[in-house]
């Protein structure tokens, strides 16, 4: 969950933006957020809205795709090749990112289970409270496959799957570095996507199972469409027009094939992400206006409140015979409310916390000085 844009690795200074990519992480977040109050709504005359927000799932896909894109184009050239200081720096930078709204999130999530225990008959939190899986969320590692369910707030297993993949994120660059081609970095995201459909038929089709490896394919897949479209081509614009079109029919295989959607979708948001990634194509530029960017900045406040907007919804109003379409407008309300405050009090001043105490430190290379010294 991360803003579309190259920095540089000394500061925070922009080089590149490609604000559709940020634009489209946005409506991806809010995809999830309706998926997960689908239950509540009453769609029955609308099937083909119902199919399309029962398929919100894989949003998370999208995501994982994404980042591995921007975190290729923010870090391969520092951590390539391999230098123990730039991955700390690039580890201290990504946990930075993810790590002060994850906890925040926590702490407030205590509150479910107090509110059990103080008014539910049974006075007792259940499973989704388990205190174990608790401090497996805190130490980010709660999907990697030593849990059987998941709890507390349910969306963070994405989370701890994409820091999995950050701390092998030096094996990914080795893997970019081999496809010194277009057709090497085809080949390798043809495999990474097949070994994901293996994976998804070996595997229990069970997020507590094969989340961490469907996190680890697709991003290092999105790392490889970043490598594939950093190549120079003088066709560039004409192939991102075309796959601005193409990823429609591709997804729309999840529909249709008698299979997981996870490797459908991840295929089609690889050639989404490189049509997205060029500035020219109409889709790039609606996914860029100034109101859905927004709404991709605060995609990851989004994300990570909207299920306890979602549990404390479900407590106050649900049963009380109010029309569902007041449950839900107050439910879509209260999760953009909270997005706003929890990205402008929480999640920018933690990351821009960790970045300034990253610049002052010695994992940020200084400026040479003349005569070879450093400032």
């Amino acid at each position: 969950m991360l803003s579309a844009r190259i920095e540089s690795i000394g500061s925070s200074k922009l080089q590149l933006e490609l604000p559709a990519l940020t634009g489209v992480r946005g409506l991806a977040a809010w995809w999830v957020v309706i998926y997960h109050f689908r239950e509540n709504l009453h769609l029955a005359n609308w099937p083909l809205t119902a199919a399309i927000i029962d398929q919100g799932n894989l949003a998370v896909d999208l995501f994982f795709v994404l980042s591995g894109f921007i975190i290729g184009m923010n870090y391969i050239g520092s951590l390539q090749p391999f230098s123990i200081r730039p991955y700390f720096r690039f580890l201290i930078l990504r946990l930075g990112r993810i790590y002060p709204l994850h906890l925040f999130m926590m702490v407030v999530f205590l509150v479910n289970p107090l509110t059990i225990i103080v008014f539910s008959h049974a006075q007792a939190p259940g499973v989704r409270y388990d205190a174990a899986y608790f401090g497996m969320s805190l130490l980010l590692v709660q999907n990697w496959g030593f849990t059987e369910s998941l709890a507390w707030n349910v969306p963070a297993w994405s989370i701890s799957t994409e820091w999995f993949a950050y701390l092998i994120f030096p094996a990914i660059v080795w893997i970019g570095h081999l496809a010194t081609n277009k057709r090497r970095a085809v080949f390798g995201i043809a495999l990474c996507l097949t070994l994901l459909a293996v994976a998804v038929v070996v595997m229990q089709d069970d997020i507590p199972v094969n989340g961490l490896a469907r996190c680890v394919l697709e991003f290092t897949s999105g790392t490889l469409v970043y490598v594939l479209w950093r190549q120079p081509s003088a066709h560039a614009a004409r192939f991102a027009e075309l796959a601005t079109i193409l990823w429609l029919p591709l997804f729309a295989g999840v529909f249709f094939l008698p299979m997981s959607g996870y490797p459908i979708a991840a295929m089609a948001w690889c050639v989404l992400i490189f049509g997205l990634a060029n500035n020219r194509p109409l889709l790039s530029r609606c996914f860029s206006t100034s109101l859905i960017y927004r709404i991709g900045e605060y995609s990851y406040s989004t994300y990570l409140a909207h299920y306890f907007v979602r549990d404390w919804i479900k407590f106050l109003l649900i049963g009380r015979h109010l029309d569902w379409r007041i449950e839900t407008a107050a439910y879509l309300a209260a999760t953009a409310a909270a997005s706003f405050v929890l990205y402008n009090l929480i999640e920018v001043p933690g990351r821009n916390y960790v970045r300034r105490r990253v610049n002052q430190s010695r994992l940020t290379p200084r400026p040479s000085l003349p005569g070879g010294t450093r400032s």
